[in-house]
């Protein structure tokens, strides 16, 4: 395990220099404490990334590593007092100065002066410790001049292959060579590349060797084929060398000026082929500076780039690219046979066959670990030999699979990688649904501020991307808006091994828990014997994350969390059984998430939630049972996301609409919902509104169209609702919304006319079974952004206004099961 401190260390100093610390230091005359802690902290982390290189070959440098990262998490954890004593502050300024709440404010200054003798001791203390841990860096001589990006050995990689060695890859195999042979549009200096993407172990560079080897791509590239083993760096000028002293080898260790003439002149009306094997990564700016350079090739030229990172291919202008999948049952089946026994021998050992079966089901389609296992089978006869490495976890060294995969994970940007290793909590197989895992990072305090004041969700949505990106995930199913994916069962095991102190999955491991554990996971709890959780749960104390999901939420767990989880980020209670959350969960004074989604027998929240002040996601979705939203919701002045499912026929007034924080907000399958807040003009921050399944939901606020940051509006199965319409001679305001969905609303006619000012900014319009709709606005033509129009299921709908077709941006136009388009010509499917 390798300790990443540096994306910890960096929003701990944005702490200490965010406005609430020093609203409250000037009250508890802790400010010299603050900037001594500021100060070392910063000379630390100027050579903490020669620190996080070094650890993996000095032990004594880890151990330092993993107090400092304690540490830092100590003082999260001091800092967010302050930080949660300012928000109560914040709240007690905007009460009435009543008589109860004259009491209160006596109450709360001794409460106040309490705080500041407590704060002020704990940060002496937190300034003792970072003293011994910065005095005890100075023996390791480390350097301020190191970046943070991992240094990687460079793998010399070679272009031979045996293709009977190669299973699985014909198809893909020969698309390529199709592609290869292809005569291209372009004229002399158009290189055309075809990128073969996927995760480590995939198979990318043996189909890259099978495809460089065939006798039809020897003839068609007869001037010259070069295979490139490419640097972790995409390094121009050594790109260059060793291109050149491909070519002749005579012609080597000669500057670049020389060099780049010799490259010139060899390629110079010639076609060629160049295999760039496993690409990490390329700057728009350095690929254009070889192609350039290769600007004399001749047409038909072709590069093949292997790589991991499928946002290279954006870089290199390139419209097609062959992801790899995972090979087919049967290929791995004949592709480990062929490692673990000579030809002919496996029928005469079917007990060892029956185990290799079950072997190559763990592999899960991975050719590099069905290659590794079968190959250290290979030779050996012992069933049990067979049975160890089928019961034994396939990320020992000894099998060396994960270094390969490590690689990846070592090149990822700090920021990155606590993301990464968070979600080794869930089972493999997990389906990950991208707003639910982007809170649960920002709960964390993993999402770390850009500085050009971009959301925190829209920099969550970069990370998912980029780690999508780098084959970390796979996109299991995208129905806008919502995206779900899954982690190959190896890249899971990778997160499992870089999260071992971090995390633990109590499906995969229930004993032996580390007690340094930030984040903890329960699935199928009720397997676990009650004695043996409650053991784990008392060897912990600092923890931040409790994942409890399907099983019964037995009461003694959260009486036991509670109280000891004091530091408690997150508590997602998935599908629990419970009625009634205890009233003491308004103690967890640090909680950003609390999900109780879909915990059908939930009939109450407890009125102390209201005292969450920092809670920034509140799930009741799928609450089919709640009678109401909790009391003084009002308070809970951190709201970020919203999700509601309630037995009620209206919110109460004065409510959500004080929510000015909120930015999704999701209203499900309210079978009573009548009305919503008249107040929703107030919710100047929110960016999507979901309204679905509310069957009785007669009328939305008129203030709906006054939401001037609203982004997507997405409105399905309410089969009551009228959308407001414009009064008369009001001005048309004008927002930024990008994506207007709706489906089952049958007393819809016409789309309301103010979505006309967002005429420039909508992006997508989809409507779906809407019955009576008769018309499209005349406007629609004039959405110069507009890149998706869907239209199913509106039977009445006789014409597209003009032009509609003609829209520039428009790149989707999809219209089915319309019977009066259809027979007017204007259906298309």
């Amino acid at each position: 395990m390798t300790e990443v401190v540096s994306s910890i260390l960096g929003p701990l100093l944005q702490k200490l220099a965010s406005l609430a610390v020093e609203e409250i230091q000037l009250v508890s005359g802790v400010k010299d404490d603050r900037e001594k802690l500021k100060s070392t902290l910063e000379m630390i982390q100027e050579s903490l990334a020669d620190a996080e290189q070094r650890q993996t070959k000095e032990e004594a440098v880890r151990l330092w590593l993993s107090k400092l990262k304690d540490f830092c998490y100590d003082a999260e954890d001091v800092l967010d007092e302050f930080e949660t004593r300012a928000l109560w502050r914040r709240a007690r300024w905007t009460e009435h100065l009543t008589f109860k709440s004259k009491v209160r404010y006596l109450s709360s200054w001794i409460s106040d002066f309490i705080f500041q003798f407590k704060m002020a001791r704990k940060m002496k203390e937190l300034g003792n410790i970072l003293d011994k841990i910065n005095e005890e860096k100075t023996k390791f001589n480390l350097s301020s001049n190191v970046h943070e990006k991992a240094i990687v050995p460079r793998r010399e990689t070679h272009s031979f292959v045996r293709p009977s060695n190669i299973i699985g890859r014909d198809e893909e195999k020969e698309r390529i060579i199709e592609l290869l042979k292809k005569s291209d549009d372009g004229g002399v200096g158009t290189i055309a590349v075809i990128p073969i993407l996927g995760i480590g172990g995939i198979g990318k560079m043996a189909l890259a060797r099978l495809v460089h080897d065939d006798d039809r791509v020897k003839e068609h590239f007869k001037d010259c084929k070069v295979w490139l083993s490419m640097p972790v760096q995409f390094d121009v000028e050594k790109i260059i060398g060793d291109i050149v002293e491909s070519l002749d080898p005579q012609k080597k260790n000669y500057g670049l000026e020389m060099q780049q003439n010799f490259l010139r002149s060899m390629v110079e009306n010639k076609r060629y082929l160049f295999v760039m094997d496993d690409v990490w990564q390329v700057s728009r700016e350095d690929w254009v500076r070889l192609t350039d350079l290769l600007g004399g090739v001749s047409k038909g030229s072709k590069v093949i780039v292997t790589s991991r990172n499928k946002s290279i291919t954006s870089i290199m202008d390139t419209s097609s690219s062959f992801n790899l999948s995972d090979l087919s049952w049967e290929d791995s089946l004949t592709l480990f046979m062929n490692c673990a026994f000579d030809q002919g021998k496996a029928k005469n050992r079917l007990d060892l066959v029956v185990i290799g079966k079950e072997i190559v089901n763990k592999c899960r389609g991975n050719p590099l670990a069905v290659k590794t296992l079968g190959s250290l089978l290979y030779s050996k006869y012992n069933r049990s030999d067979w049975e160890c490495v089928r019961d034994s976890e396939i990320w020992q060294s000894e099998f060396d699979i994960l270094p390969s995969l490590r690689i990846s994970y070592d090149l990822m940007p700090s920021y990155l990688k606590r993301c990464f290793a968070y979600c080794s909590l869930y089972p493999k197989n997990h389906i990950f649904e991208k707003y639910e895992l982007i809170q649960l990072w920002i709960s964390n305090g993993f999402i770390q501020y850009s500085g050009n004041n971009q959301e925190l969700e829209e920099i969550g949505r970069q990370y998912l991307e980029e780690l999508i990106s780098r084959s970390f995930f796979d996109v299991d199913e995208e129905i806008y808006p919502t995206v779900t994916f899954r982690m190959h069962d190896l890249i899971h095991e990778l997160a499992i091994l870089v999260a071992q102190t971090e995390s633990c999955n109590m499906k995969v491991r229930a004993r032996d828990i580390p007690p340094r554990t930030r984040h903890i996971s329960f699935f199928n709890p009720s397997g676990l014997p009650k004695d043996e959780l409650q053991a784990c749960l008392s060897k912990l104390h600092r923890v931040r994350t409790v994942v409890f999901e399907e099983g019964s939420s037995r009461e003694f767990f959260l009486e036991t969390c509670i109280p000891r989880f004091k530091q408690l980020r997150v508590l997602f209670l998935h599908k629990s059984s419970l009625d009634l959350l205890p009233s003491s969960i308004g103690s967890l004074k640090h909680l950003r998430c609390l999900h109780v989604c879909n915990s059908r027998n939930l009939k109450k929240i407890p009125k102390s939630v209201y005292m969450l002040r920092n809670l920034q996601y509140l799930g009741l979705a799928g609450c089919t049972e709640l009678e109401e939203l909790p009391a003084d919701i009002k308070n809970m002045i951190s709201l970020r996301l919203l999700f509601i499912t309630t037995k009620q026929q209206r919110f109460p007034a004065g409510e959500i609409g004080c929510l000015t924080s909120l930015r999704m907000l999701a209203i499900t399958g309210c079978k009573n919902l009548e009305a919503l807040f008249d107040d929703i003009q107030l919710l100047t921050s929110l960016r999507k509104l979901w309204i679905m399944e509310c069957p009785k939901l007669a009328s939305l606020p008129q203030g709906i169209k006054n939401l001037k940051a609203l982004e997507d509006l997405l409105i399905l199965a309410c089969e009551s609702l009228r959308l407001p319409e414009e009064e008369s001679n009001e001005p048309r305001s004008t927002s930024r919304l990008q994506a207007f969905l709706i489906g089952g609303l049958p007393e819809i006619v016409s789309l309301p006319g103010w979505l006309e000012g967002s005429a420039s900014t909508l992006k997508r319009i989809n409507i779906a079974y809407c019955p009576n709709l008769r018309e499209l606005p005349e406007w629609l033509p004039n959405c110069s952004s507009l890149r998706t129009l869907e239209i199913e299921g509106c039977p009445e709908l006789s014409s597209l206004p003009d032009g509609v077709r003609r829209i520039a941006a428009l790149t989707k136009l999809r219209i089915s099961r319309c019977e009066e388009l259809s027979s007017s010509g204007e259906e298309d499917d």
